[in-house]
């Protein structure tokens, strides 16, 4: 019996040049958690663009 679960991707999109990708949502959680950590009060999914280092947020 296999108990590992399909991980649930999140759709982001950069702000500035709009490259969107599915980023699993542990990922985010994981950033959310240290950006909150941190002392960021914003509570919401971001992450790092790939395209152009600017942030992605949740489309």
């Amino acid at each position: 019996m296999q108990f590992i679960e399909d991980d649930v991707m999140i759709r982001m999109k950069c702000e500035r040049c709009g490259y969107e990708e599915d980023v699993p949502d542990w990922v985010l959680e994981e950033f959310l958690e240290i950006e909150l950590h941190n002392g960021s009060k914003e509570k919401r999914y971001s992450c790092q663009c790939p395209e152009c280092n600017n942030t992605m947020f949740r489309k």
